[in-house]
């Protein structure tokens, strides 16, 4: 029987790039969003100002310390690639060129969606996602590899862990097949690929290709249920017609207390839900995605620590007895919508002592 490790998503957009200078202004990082004045916000810090730079090898360090002292196996870094177009890029660059010597267990998560401006409520694109043909495929390989080989990229049965947010997307099992070949030749079994589903509909897409499902939360187990289906047609019909840029008068909340239930829920049914898939389970913290959206965003308050401990528990057993290697906590660092690992000055550490009250020993075996 596995027990199951915790995989943390880790976003890399805590330093400078020149395309989000253009976009969004001289400076700017996901601190940006953070520091702002937010009414709507409960206005979540990071413990003693840390305000980091990923490109410092010190924040790195202490990142992979912080994770290990909480039983936290390794991180997953989004991956921005759009056909040639590389974003966010160095931070995991760095780990296998200059640091090497820091044992940062990771893998990434391919965020292959296009940007826009919708933290602006609009649908301005800001970089078009492309997937190209074969030969653009080869070379999206081509630099994964060195990442691939890295013998701290998390693997299972010798397969790179590679995780696609975006799993509708035609060219996918054409793209999934020929990434296997190449794998193969260079020395590994193949790619481990697991397809996100961010809610049910998604799994319409899922496909003989990969290797599992992930099953996104807060999201599998929130917005569809709290948001009845006429709703969801009409405001995607807002969205598709750019009506969308009206402000809520009323900001939306949830009860952490109450979804940390529902996420249990989704995980006793995953084998009905997502029958003779192997599917892997999520967990987060807590959500308040203000900081980007303003009125437009939505909070899930945090759960009781009680509550916190007791869901992580139960994730805990279900994924033992689904023999499953990993749980995928979200987030380790998203500031800028509220969910956090890394200490924050309200919850203090608190996140992180569940993690470890609960999973420390299974990363030690």
């Amino acid at each position: 029987m596995n027990k199951p490790k915790i995989l943390a998503y880790f976003l890399p957009q805590f330093h400078t790039i020149p395309e989000n200078d253009e976009w969004w202004g001289k400076g700017f990082t996901e601190w940006t969003n953070v520091k702002k004045e937010n009414s709507a916000s409960d206005n979540i810090k990071p413990l003693n100002d840390n305000y980091y730079n990923l490109l410092d090898r010190q924040t790195v360090e202490w990142q992979t310390n912080l994770a290990k002292e909480y039983g936290v196996h390794g991180f997953v870094y989004y991956h921005y690639y759009f056909n040639g177009k590389k974003l966010l890029e160095k931070p995991a660059e760095n780990l296998i060129t200059k640091y090497k010597d820091i044992n940062q267990k990771f893998c990434f998560n391919w965020a292959n969606h296009s940007w826009n401006r919708s933290w602006q409520g609009s649908r301005e694109v800001l970089q078009e996602q492309e997937y190209g043909t074969k030969e653009d495929w080869k070379i999206h390989f081509d630099y994964l590899l060195d990442f691939f080989l890295d013998e701290r990229y998390i693997k299972i049965d010798n397969k790179p862990v590679f995780i696609v947010f975006d799993n509708s997307f035609k060219e996918k099992i054409e793209m999934f097949n020929y990434f296997n070949e190449l794998a193969k030749q260079n020395g590994l079994e193949g790619i481990y690929f697991i397809e996100t589903l961010t809610h049910l509909p998604k799994l319409q897409y899922y496909s003989g290709a990969s290797n599992a499902a992930l099953i996104r939360e807060p999201s599998f187990s929130s917005i569809a249920k709290e948001m009845p289906f006429f709703t969801r047609v009409k405001n995607k019909l807002k969205r598709i017609c750019k009506l969308d840029k009206k402000v809520p008068k009323k900001l939306k909340i949830l009860s952490g207390d109450k979804l940390v239930q529902d996420i249990v829920n989704t995980a006793k049914n995953k084998d009905k839900l997502l029958p003779n898939i192997k599917s892997y389970l999520a967990a987060f913290s807590s959500w308040d995605s203000t900081p980007r959206h303003g009125m437009r965003g939505y909070k899930i308050t945090a759960p009781s620590r009680e509550n916190y401990i007791a869901y992580l528990k139960e994730l805990k057993i279900i994924a033992e007895n689904s023999n499953t290697e990993f749980i995928f906590f979200n987030a380790w660092n998203e500031w800028a919508e509220g969910m956090v690992l890394e200490p924050d000055t309200t919850n203090k550490y608190m996140f992180l002592e569940g993690i470890k009250e609960v999973f420390l020993d299974n990363e030690q075996t």
